[in-house]
């Protein structure tokens, strides 16, 4: 065989090598291996449901594609520290034979939104009960896996977010035995499903208190994620329970970074406040606050404020307390009330009256006069001596005339 015929062959052989090679590649696309990074939410999907915007009825319009059925097998293992955690009010409640299905938009270990949900499922079957969870779900998917659970004998199925407004209302419908439950969200049918929707403004004035009272120069500030109703309630709110035990206080600046997810642009953000003369930060941004209190530990001196679950371990010199939104709480009672036939299938509106939200205990570095107080307010605004409106505005004080 000549050179020039040699040459020929092996680059025919070659050719054939890479195309194949290449169907290799691209037949395997369909099913890849996941991988810690595939494993990451957007930030769409991480964002917690009181962010999500109001879906249309396309988006919730199952894919074409059914969605891959949840099995019981593939039950998410709960981190140490959610398995540690046992809600208080899940002693006396036995939940054995129920099967209690709960889907997330973001990933179960986000130090916030959706690690709260799954600590409230892991409640739930320290109760008893049977579970099995779904995380980073996506949007067009929600009803054929609601199906999914539901075709499995689940009793009871929970979307966790605003988001699944439209898949609830129309899996109710479609499985009338079946109890639906939305939290942060406002879908109801009067028949089997029910929503929860934490009060606004409230944590965010008990924390202004704190605050207030634990920084005497009145520099405080805030960053959050996204500039919704809620989250500036609660901002709102923080401003003026600091002003109210504190006149140093004046205006509170707010950096919002427009993500959930985003932990340096948190960071960043955080880092300019206090470059600015801030010495404490409420960090309201779901995942993103692990940024901001980040920032006040590498500072060493400006506290923090933590929320949607305890954050103290982030920056334990640091952070004075979280506000915790108790899912555990919130489910427990519900599915006692489903057990019972009293609940009520309708929106409610649930805070510290409720125990659906409450304060992580304080930093050491709390005066025990301080927590008093910070207490006593709680509790005002738990029994209406001080009540707020939509916007976090005070329209009622009675505890402090």
């Amino acid at each position: 065989m000549s050179f020039k015929n040699k040459r020929f062959l092996f680059w025919l052989l070659s050719s054939l090598l890479a195309i194949a090679l290449i169907a290799a590649q691209c037949g395997g696309a369909a099913t890849p291996a996941p991988t810690e990074e595939a494993a990451q939410p957007t930030e769409e999907a991480a964002a917690p449901t009181e962010a999500a915007a109001e879906p249309t009825e396309a988006a919730a319009e199952p894919t074409e594609a059914p969605a891959a059925a949840p099995t019981e097998e593939a039950v998410v293992e709960p981190t140490e520290e959610a398995a540690a955690e046992e809600s208080a009010t899940a002693a006396d409640a036995d939940f054995s034979g129920l099967k209690v299905a709960m889907l997330t938009s973001g990933p179960i270990n986000d130090e916030g939104w959706n690690q709260t949900a799954y600590e409230g499922l892991k409640a739930v079957e320290a109760a008893g009960a049977e579970i099995a969870n779904t995380e980073n779900v996506a949007q067009a998917d929600q009803l054929d896996l609601i199906r999914s659970y539901a075709d499995q004998g689940f009793n009871v199925i929970i979307g966790h977010g605003f988001e699944y407004g439209d898949a609830l209302v129309a899996a109710a419908e479609e499985y009338p035995e079946v109890s639906f439950i939305q939290i942060g969200g406002i879908a109801e049918n009067g028949k089997n499903l029910v929503s929860y929707v934490f009060r606004a403004g409230e944590a965010g004035y008990a924390a202004g208190i704190l605050a207030g009272m634990m920084v005497e120069s009145g520099k405080l500030g805030g960053v959050g994620a996204v500039e919704i109703p809620t989250i500036a309630a609660d901002f709102n709110a923080f401003k003026q329970a600091a002003q109210v035990v504190n006149p140093n206080v004046s205006d509170v600046p707010v950096a919002y970074t427009g993500s959930w997810v985003d932990i340096p642009k948190a960071k960043e953000a955080a880092i300019a406040q206090i470059d600015s003369g801030v010495e404490l930060i409420m960090a309201n941004g779901d995942n993103a606050n692990v940024g901001a209190i980040e920032a006040a530990k590498e500072n060493g001196k400006v506290y923090a404020i933590g929320w949607t679950r305890d954050q103290s371990h982030l920056a334990p010199e640091l952070v004075l307390t979280s506000v915790e939104q108790r899912v555990d709480n919130i489910l427990i009672e519900a599915m006692k009330e489903i057990g019972a036939g009293t609940i009520e299938w309708t929106n409610h509106v649930v805070g510290f009256a409720e125990q659906a939200q409450t304060l992580a205990p304080f930093n050491e570095v709390v005066p025990e006069e301080v927590a008093k107080e910070v207490n006593a307010v709680v509790e005002a605004l738990a029994t209406g001596k001080i009540v707020l409106d939509d916007a976090g505005n005070v329209v009622t004080d009675d505890y402090h005339k």
